[in-house]
């Protein structure tokens, strides 16, 4: 039987309308808690690095982690470069053995967007790459610190254009499409909410399948909507991070005195797992290995 990839994974929740999700890690602490949660609801699991995630870490070690962990648990478990803002870094990513990858084109102009990614494309065909997101509508805000105000605002024309996604989709050979329909990085005293109509009219241009960054703080319920519509795979990383290193504070702070690694950081991994498996509970992947 052939081995089932990620892509099989995008299909499987398109057919039967549930979203994978995506966590993101940079140590090894985090990405124990995520398979633990994949462990416990029998989930199969998609996680990634940033590049600043893949820098601190290394990509080397991240495949080298993630193969480990499915050796160890038998769980499809898939590796996924997240924005990746050049080509270079994004063919490191993919002939250090990725699973994913995700060029983050936004910061180019269109025509030049469109030429990369066909790159990346390509390149992915050759290494047996299943899934490359391209993205060319920037979503905004910043996911490694806590934002104290409310998200930034947006109008429609901020929105991914279902024309200029049917293009980009076309001519690039992508076969998952970031899209901005509402979301931004980061946790803000008031996130926005999705615009479902918005996402609605991408989904009668693209034949790709839809995904979403920026998933921490979203309203449940839009989160829930989007996936119903036609969104794949959510991403999630700022509510990881809080869980962690606020875990991890309130830890040093009752055992001052303690020095050894292996006594403090369980309590975040658990902290990480919790958040992982609401996640996956409500987004529907348990159960779907």
């Amino acid at each position: 039987m052939a081995k089932k990839d990620l892509k099989y994974y995008y299909k499987k929740a398109k057919k039967e309308g549930f979203a994978m999700v995506q966590f993101n890690f940079s140590t090894q602490e985090q990405l124990q808690g995520i398979v633990q949660a994949g462990i416990h609801l029998r989930a199969p699991l998609l996680v990634g690095t940033s590049e600043g995630d893949s820098k601190f870490l290394g990509k080397a070690q991240a495949v080298a982690l993630v193969e480990s962990y499915q050796k160890e648990t038998k769980l499809p478990i898939f590796l996924n470069f997240d924005h990746g803002k050049s080509f270079g870094a994004v063919k490191e990513a993919i002939e250090t053995g990725y699973d994913a990858v995700h060029f983050d084109g936004s910061s180019y102009s269109f025509k030049e967007n469109i030429a990369i990614t066909k790159r990346v494309v390509a390149l992915a065909k050759k290494n047996r790459v299943s899934i490359v997101e391209g993205e060319f509508a920037e979503i905004p805000g910043k996911h490694s610190i806590m934002h104290k105000e409310k998200a930034p605002s947006f109008n429609g024309n901020s929105f991914t254009d279902p024309k200029e996604a049917k293009e980009f989709v076309k001519k690039t050979g992508v076969n998952a499409l970031a899209i901005l329909i509402g979301t931004v990085h980061g946790v803000y005293k008031e996130n926005p909410h999705l615009s479902i109509k918005q996402l609605q009219e991408i989904k009668k241009h693209v034949t790709s399948f839809m995904v979403l960054h920026g998933g921490s703080g979203t309203p449940k319920r839009d989160l829930l909507q989007a996936v119903k519509t036609g969104v794949v795979k959510v991403n999630i990383s700022t509510e990881l991070r809080v869980a962690f290193t606020n875990t991890l504070r309130a830890t040093l702070k009752k055992y001052d005195k303690e020095i050894t690694p292996y006594k403090v950081l369980p309590p975040s991994i658990v902290a990480v797992q919790k958040v992982a498996e609401q996640h996956i509970l409500f987004l529907g992947s348990l159960n779907k290995v």
